[in-house]
């Protein structure tokens, strides 16, 4: 089973009743009355994070929009939902973790290990200065990157 999260596209409709909670939650993160009420909704939302891993992904993409708001508590209000989230969820192990970076590196044809990542100098000399963070695009990542502790789904 999963959720349903409206506009997105994807549909998980056997959770309709949770989907609807959290399309509330989501829109409380935005016009909550109070701070107290919109760090209430973000707590939730780390909870249905916590049983339904799967829709990370389609939640976090959900969630970009209120990232950009106008509104300062709206972000705040989503950055804590993303921290609640974060401590919800399944985290990756050291091990797995250089285990997926080695593989991806190979993948993308660069000569390079875990270490030399962790040690960025080395990693980025041997890439050839071609990415900063000034080209880092979260929104990006929140869209289209794949989940390392999900096994990329």
């Amino acid at each position: 089973g999963g959720i349903q999260l409206s506009g997105i596209g994807s549909d998980f409709p056997n959770m309709a009743q949770q989907s609807s909670r959290l399309n509330r939650l989501l829109t409380l993160l935005d016009t909550g009355s109070t701070q107290a009420t919109r760090f209430s909704a973000a707590r939730q939302i780390g909870e249905i994070a916590k049983s339904h891993p799967q829709d990370l992904n389609a939640l976090l993409n959900k969630m970009s929009q209120y990232l950009r708001s106008k509104k300062w508590e709206t972000r705040v209000a989503t950055a804590h939902a993303v921290g609640a989230i974060a401590e919800n969820v399944k985290h990756i192990s050291l091990t797995e973790l250089s285990s997926s970076v080695e593989s991806k590196i190979s993948e993308a044809g660069i000569s390079a290990t875990f270490e030399d990542v962790v040690t960025w100098p080395n990693f980025h000399s041997k890439l050839g200065g071609s990415i900063s963070f000034r080209s880092f695009d979260l929104n990006k990542v929140l869209e289209f990157g794949a989940l390392v502790a999900s096994g990329g789904q």
